[in-house]
């Protein structure tokens, strides 16, 4: 009788405890990511070739704050695909100068616009591309 007990008690401690780690998987998301950290990187490698100052893109997306303004506007287009422009079909060769964007790096730069676009920490800023 004893041994049921414990058994029982032991069992509803475990669905307690898969529960609690459950919810609180749920709430805490992945923390939004930060234009220093997480965006930047994704810019100067894919976008800044054309996204710089005297090149063919309307604006400059080398600092947070040319970036910022258009942080909506990044998100729409990346989410519809037509930025980065790249015209090539797969599995026709490999290119140098390939600016496809991974579905983690779309996903990190939605989330962010959708977070508010936040800097983040200066220090992490990776330094800026030299063309």
């Amino acid at each position: 009788m004893l041994k049921n007990r414990l058994t029982y008690a032991i069992a509803f401690f475990v669905a307690v405890l898969a529960l609690t780690s459950t919810q609180t998987a749920q709430t805490n998301p992945a923390p939004v990511p930060t234009f220093s950290r997480d965006v930047a990187p994704i810019l100067f490698k894919n976008c800044a070739g054309c996204h710089r100052p005297g090149d063919i893109a309307p604006m400059s997306l080398l600092t947070y704050e040319n970036v910022r303004p258009w942080a909506k506007s990044i998100r729409e287009q990346v989410a519809s695909g037509n930025m980065p422009p790249w015209h090539a079909t797969q599995p026709h060769g490999t290119f140098s100068n390939d600016r496809r964007l991974s579905d983690k790096e779309k996903d990190t730069l939605i989330r962010w616009t959708e977070g508010g676009a936040p800097r983040g920490d200066h220090n992490d800023l990776p330094p800026a591309p030299k063309f």
